[in-house]
């Protein structure tokens, strides 16, 4: 094996990218694609995409989530926000309290704070 200087190897490196590598773009990246990564895109597109629901007023708002907090019962909330796709922000869980003016919803386990006037609509599911 011969020995080639920093500066031969570098030009040799320089003249193989400059003639002989074709970049094939992003046909090169497809492969990387695992069919878990695809069927949950799949999945995304094919959920139903929520409609805005009517606004309602805090104290009917208020009367649901005491509702089913005191039931236990699961909760679908629209907030007065919409997604980078103009879609309505939607949460499903259970109410697990108040904190002041918020709410504590439990959403897979996990609990979110939301503001109690950022709801715009509820129903118990």
């Amino acid at each position: 094996m011969e020995q080639i200087s920093k500066e031969e190897a570098e030009a040799r490196a320089a003249r193989f990218f400059r003639n002989d590598y074709h970049d094939r773009g992003m046909l090169k990246w497809q492969g990387f694609f695992l069919s878990d990564h695809t069927s949950a895109i799949k999945k995304e597109a094919a959920q139903d995409i929520p409609e805005l629901r009517p606004e309602m007023n805090q104290s009917e708002i208020g009367r649901i989530l005491n509702d089913s907090w005191e039931n236990c019962t699961k909760v679908s909330i629209q907030l007065n926000q919409v997604n980078g796709n103009a879609v309505p922000v939607e949460i499903n869980g259970y109410v697990k309290g108040y904190q002041e003016d918020k709410t504590c919803i439990s959403v897979k386990g996990t609990i979110q704070l939301i503001s109690i006037e950022s709801i715009r609509n509820i129903y118990e599911c």
